[in-house]
């Protein structure tokens, strides 16, 4: 029996179990693949209070070693379902059951996929959802970035002074990202922009060698050689597992005000997985601090 089992080792998840530890009460940390969730892939952070500029893996790193400096127990696990029997909850793992008193749903959100022919086959070979992780396979060669957000133009930027050259591809006619992002791709002379367009196919033999793309004013599509590409098109929840006990939006998110509290008590929702106007690492940690606090009143009732 814990405590608190915080479910997803995010930015959120991370800052929560610091904070539940430090007052005391147990927390084992749940995560599926890599802690800092999808702050831990990017290349670099520039917007992060205090921190100048910090590579996202560094940050993630440095959350993750302060928690379990804190005495949270960190472990790699799925949680599949939660359970509830009178005030306790059994949180339902690919590697057994963990029995508490609290639940902190923290597991963030996933690549949302473009769903075009020949995705499947090529997925990683040619196809990546993380520039960080795999950009040196690409060096001096060409890839392609589809989206045209922040985390779409953060990646060309990183990949700009690795491969030879970046198309960054997106549908619409400008890029939705912030100024300062549109202004450092706009300089990159090795980053060619593709407005208006949509990639419709990847092709190749064993590996990725081309993709057409298809503008998405006149129809008339184009064959870009390419050795990569990098899909950054959004996110979508991953909360069906939780729908039991959990109420959802009819996006997938868990329904949670800024309180984090769910429609069950003693389960709290922190970070991206739960319905919210902004989803920045600097509001996950917050929603993490919120949780716990939260959390911790709870356990004080029982």
């Amino acid at each position: 029996m814990t405590d608190i089992v915080v479910i997803g080792g995010s930015c959120a998840g991370l800052t929560a179990a610091i904070y539940a530890t430090r007052a005391g009460y147990s927390v084992t940390v749940l995560e599926e693949k890599a802690f800092g969730g999808q702050a831990a892939t990017a290349a670099i952070i520039e917007n992060y209070p205090a921190i100048d500029k910090i590579s996202g893996f560094e940050l993630a790193n440095k959350m993750k070693s302060q928690a379990e400096k804190s005495g949270a127990v960190l472990k790699y696990a799925s949680a599949l379902s939660i359970k509830k029997e009178d005030n306790i909850f059994t949180v339902v793992t690919d590697s057994g059951d963990i029995e508490c008193k609290s639940v902190i749903i923290a597991n963030g959100v996933k690549r949302r996929e473009l769903g075009v022919k020949g995705e499947d086959k090529f997925k990683g070979k040619g196809i990546s959802f993380c520039a960080v992780c795999d950009g040196a396979f690409f060096k001096n060669k060409t890839v392609a970035v589809v989206g045209g957000a922040d985390s779409a133009l953060s990646e060309a930027i990183y990949l700009s002074s690795i491969c030879s050259r970046v198309y960054l591809i997106f549908r619409r006619t400008a890029p939705t990202a912030s100024k300062a992002y549109i202004e450092k791709i706009v300089e990159l002379e090795n980053v060619k922009i593709v407005p208006s367009s949509r990639v419709v196919e990847f092709s190749g033999e064993k590996l990725l060698e081309s993709i057409t793309v298809e503008n998405v004013s006149t129809n008339e599509k184009t064959t870009f050689d390419v050795n990569g590409v990098f899909e950054a098109v959004g996110l979508i929840p991953d909360n069906k597992r939780f729908e039991n006990l959990v109420e959802l939006t009819d996006d997938g998110y868990i329904k949670a005000n800024e309180d984090c509290k769910t429609s069950t008590q003693g389960i709290f929702a922190a970070g991206d997985t739960r319905e919210k106007t902004l989803r920045q690492i600097v509001t996950a940690t917050a929603d993490g601090a919120v949780s716990a606090t939260n959390a911790i009143k709870y356990l004080e009732t029982l």
